[in-house]
């Protein structure tokens, strides 16, 4: 991307002609088939990654006028794309880009620099507001996001304790009832035993001999 500047040729024209010698530009700035104009095809894009590269700005109105004061003609074709062209200015011939002159009204060119400048300005004022809301969206995000924490922090707790409670409960009546079934068993188990003693008592009582008793 870095060439020797050339004495009265302007950096800005060294710039572009080296953006169309690089061939992983193609795809954003290429010449035409006959190289004597070329064509931007996606002024977005080339304005976000190509322009900083080169320029160390994304203002392509600011190209444009760069170019339009070194009297390129630009026409829009049907397909969207950006077409410049200028006599001087041709692929495979930067020997005559020595050619290639801004325009004799010097006020207008400082004009249009200083506008440049301002857009310039502008832009990186926009850029610094963006941020400041970016930085207040994350602070409002992270606010959010604490809270939320907060109150799931709170569900979990009383869930834990909820589950804790019934766990308790639940083993409580599992004591319960075991004593009760062992209680129950119990019972069943002596019954029999309860029921052959008094048989075997009446058994006993009635086998005896009946006594006499003797009359004085």
């Amino acid at each position: 991307m870095s060439s020797k500047r050339r004495v009265g040729i302007a950096h800005f024209l060294l710039r572009t002609f080296e953006m169309l010698e690089t061939p992983k530009l193609k795809h954003l700035i290429e010449w035409s088939p006959c190289g004597e104009l070329f064509y931007i095809k996606n002024s977005k894009e080339f304005a976000h990654k190509v322009l900083p590269q080169y320029f160390r700005h994304r203002n392509f109105q600011s190209f444009l006028r760069q170019l339009n004061m070194y009297n390129f003609v630009k026409k829009r074709l049907k397909n969207g794309w950006n077409q410049f062209q200028h006599k001087y200015f041709k692929r495979e011939a930067k020997n005559l880009l020595i050619h290639v002159h801004r325009r004799s009204n010097g006020q207008c060119s400082d004009e249009e620099e200083q506008t440049d400048q301002q857009d310039s300005i502008k832009k990186q004022q926009e850029s610094l507001q963006q941020i400041k809301y970016l930085q207040n969206d994350i602070v409002l995000t992270s606010s959010f996001l604490f809270q939320q924490s907060v109150i799931l922090q709170g569900n979990f707790q009383r869930l834990k304790n909820k589950l804790l409670y019934q766990y308790i409960e639940e083993q409580k009546q599992e004591k319960f009832l075991f004593s009760t079934f062992s209680l129950l068993n119990k019972s069943l188990n002596d019954s029999p035993k309860l029921t052959q003693t008094i048989l075997t008592q009446n058994r006993k009582e009635t086998d005896q001999e009946p006594q006499l008793f003797v009359l004085s």
